[in-house]
C-alpha cells in the first residue's frame, strides 16, 4: 500500500510545474521548529543543569554549484547563525543533482543515497529537499526510491512515516497530492530516547532559482 501510494505520487510529477525563476543559485525558504539542548551549571558549580526548548526558526537558502552562496536564519525577527556570506566551496554544492537526463539524475541519487536503509533513504530525500531546487524529474526518482523501501508506512492519505527503532525515532514525510512535492518533514523522539517529543519539523515556503543572493521578486 505504501509503495503504491509513492509510486501514484512519482506518476503525478508528470503533471508538476517546473521551477520558478533563473539563475545560478538555487533558492529554498523553509520554516519549522527545532529542539535546542542546552547545559550550564549552577551557580554552586555543583551539577549540570540541562534545559530542552522546542524554538521556532525561518530559514533562506542560496547556494550555487560552486559551493558558494548566503544562508540567512531567523528567530523572534532576528539573524542567528548560520546566517551569512559564504564563498566557494564552502557550501555543500557538489550535493547538487543538476542534470537533465535520467540517467545522470540516477548517479547522482547513487552518490547520495550510499546508505540504502530506509532511515538513509529518509534522510537523503529530505537532504536533496533542504540543499537545492527540486525538478519534477528528480522529484519522480525521489519518490521511486522512497518506494523501494519495505517498512515504511502510511501515516496519513500523502504521508509515509518511518520508525527507526534503534534510534527510538519517528520520521514524517508530507506529499502534495496532486504533485507529489515534499510538504512537510517531521521528526520525533519515542520512548526509549533520552529526550521525548519533537525534535524538527520543515515546512518548506518556496523554491527556485535566483540570479543573486536575494529574495526572488515578490517573496
Amino acid at each position: 500500500m505504501t509503495a503504491d501510494l509513492l509510486r501514484a505520487l512519482a506518476e503525478r510529477t508528470a503533471h508538476a510545474p517546473e521551477p520558478q525563476g533563473t539563475g545560478r543559485y538555487h533558492y529554498v525558504h523553509t520554516k519549522g521548529v527545532h529542539l535546542v539542548v542546552s547545559h550550564y551549571l549552577k551557580r554552586s558549580g555543583e551539577r549540570t543543569v540541562t534545559t530542552r526548548s522546542v524554538e521556532p526558526y525561518e530559514r533562506r537558502d542560496w547556494m550555487a554549484a560552486d559551493g558558494s552562496g548566503r544562508i540567512e536564519v531567523t528567530k523572534d525577527s532576528e539573524f542567528v547563525q548560520p546566517t551569512g556570506d559564504y564563498g566557494p566551496g564552502q557550501l555543500p554544492g557538489q550535493l547538487l543533482i543538476t542534470a537533465a537526463d535520467e540517467a545522470t539524475v540516477e548517479a547522482g541519487l547513487n552518490r547520495l543515497m550510499r546508505e540504502t536503509t530506509t532511515s538513509g533513504v529518509v534522510k537523503a530525500v529530505h537532504q536533496v529537499w533542504n540543499l537545492q531546487v527540486v525538478t519534477p524529474a528528480l522529484q519522480r526518482l525521489l519518490l521511486l526510491r522512497l518506494a523501494k523501501c519495505a517498512d515504511l508506512a502510511v501515516d496519513e492519505p500523502c504521508a509515509v512515516t518511518h520508525v527507526d527503532d534503534a534510534r527510538h525515532r519517528r520520521k514524517q514525510l508530507a506529499f502534495c497530492p496532486e504533485t507529489g512535492m515534499l510538504l512537510t518533514a517531521e521528526e520525533l523522539a519515542l520512548e526509549g530516547s533520552r529526550i521525548q517529543g519533537v525534535v524538527s519539523r520543515t515546512e518548506w515556503l518556496y523554491s527556485g532559482y535566483c540570479p543573486a543572493t536575494t529574495p526572488p521578486s515578490g517573496h
